[in-house]
């Protein structure tokens, strides 16, 4: 077959738009990926979003007590109630302090998982991504040559033409399906 022969334009007809096809299924599992890690971020948001508002509420209540010793006039009544607020802030401080402890770390460690699933999501879309268009290319590499080539609707007729499918997958695992749960503080705050 002659190197420009109407049948190896052909060629392009027939690979380009399974090219495409595949650039277009790997772009939408890629943000498939993507969008299922901002959305499983989004989630651990929510999750903590209660103990959240529990930290500003208790760390707003121990300065409101500073502030009103700031308004007082007398040396005696602001330096005790300083003292007093001290006191009764440090339990609080505390309780503030092991919350958010404990919720850092939960919601670092679930960052991280979820880092880590969206590059493993990725990865593989790319590994399907490269060989499907791989193969893709060699076959349009073949035919151009003069070689036979499989036409959309045709499954490949020997072992030396490619397989022009490849599966892409989206799928997270490793994600809990239920929240820990997540200790109230004790009464008093």
């Amino acid at each position: 077959m002659e190197a420009n022969s109407p049948r190896n334009v052909q060629c392009f007809s027939v690979y380009l738009p399974q090219i495409n096809e595949a650039t277009n299924k790997y772009e939408a599992a890629y943000t498939q990926c993507l969008d299922t890690a901002s959305n499983a971020t989004k989630a651990v948001e929510d999750e903590v979003a209660g103990d959240r508002a529990t930290v500003t509420q208790q760390a707003g209540g121990i300065c409101a007590l500073y502030q009103a010793c700031s308004q007082k006039e007398s040396s005696l009544d602001f330096f005790e109630c300083y003292n007093e607020s001290a006191g009764s802030a440090v339990t609080t401080s505390y309780d503030i302090q092991t919350l958010s402890k404990n919720r850092w770390q939960y919601v670092n460690s679930r960052y991280q998982v979820i880092a880590y699933q969206q590059q493993n999501c990725t990865d593989t879309c790319a590994d399907a991504y490269v060989k499907e268009t791989t193969a893709l290319y060699a076959a349009l590499d073949a035919c151009l040559a003069g070689g036979g080539f499989v036409t959309p609707s045709t499954t490949p007729t020997s072992a030396t033409e490619p397989s022009t499918t490849a599966e892409y997958t989206t799928e997270y695992t490793g994600y809990p399906t239920t929240s820990p749960e997540i200790p109230t503080p004790p009464p008093g705050f």
